[in-house]
C-alpha cells in the first residue's frame, strides 16, 4: 500500500512543519505567563525557605547556595519543551517511544483531503475504501493508525481480498 504510505508521510511532514516538530529542546515560558500568582507564590516559599537555611547554625550559607542552584536547575529542566518528530515508522510501535511521542497517532485526524485521495486512488482496494468509509461514518473521523492499520492487515491476507475462505473438506 505505497498511496496509504505516501499519504500518511506526506501529512505527516505537513504535521511537522506546520507545528515546528524538530526534536529540538527550547524553553517554554508559557507557565510564567500562565500562572503568575502560582510563581509568586513559588519566589515568595523559596525566600521563605532560604531565609530559614540562611539562618540555621547547622545549614548556613554552603547549603543555601547548593538549594538554589539545585532550585536553579530544575526550574530550567521543567521550562523545556521538546516537540517530537512524528514519524511514519513510529505509528503502531509500542516501546519506550511511546514515552516520547505519545500515541499520536490515536488522537490526530487525517484531514478530509488526505481521506479523498486515498478513497480516489486506483491501487487502494475496494475493502479498505469501505472500511474507511464505514469509520467515517460511525466515528465521525479516520485517524491515523485506522489507516495504517487497514493497510497492513490488508497487506498480511495472503489472497489481498479482504475475506477469510472455508477450507471444504
Amino acid at each position: 500500500m505505497d498511496v496509504i504510505k505516501n499519504v500518511l508521510n506526506s501529512e505527516i511532514d505537513r504535521i511537522n512543519r506546520l507545528e515546528e516538530r524538530d526534536g529540538k529542546a527550547r524553553i517554554n515560558a508559557e507557565f510564567f505567563v500562565n500562572h503568575p500568582w502560582l510563581c509568586l507564590a513559588m519566589l515568595v516559599g523559596y525566600i521563605a525557605v532560604g531565609i530559614v537555611m540562611y539562618v540555621s547554625p547547622y545549614m548556613g550559607l554552603g547549603w543555601f547556595i547548593g538549594f538554589t542552584a539545585f532550585l536553579i536547575f530544575m526550574s530550567a529542566m521543567l521550562l523545556l519543551e521538546i516537540k517530537p518528530v512524528y514519524r511514519y515508522e513510529d505509528i503502531g510501535v509500542l516501546d519506550l517511544r511511546v514515552c516520547y511521542n505519545g500515541e499520536w497517532y490515536f488522537s490526530r485526524e487525517l484531514p478530509a483531503d488526505a481521506v479523498k485521495q486515498i478513497l480516489s486512488a486506483a491501487e487502494v482496494s475496494e475493502h479498505i475504501k469501505n472500511r474507511i468509509e464505514s469509520i467515517v461514518r460511525h466515528k465521525g473521523f479516520v485517524d491515523f493508525y485506522d489507516v495504517y492499520d487497514l493497510a497492513r492487515l490488508e497487506r498480511q491476507l495472503p489472497d489481498g481480498t479482504g475475506t477469510a475462505q472455508l477450507a471444504h473438506s
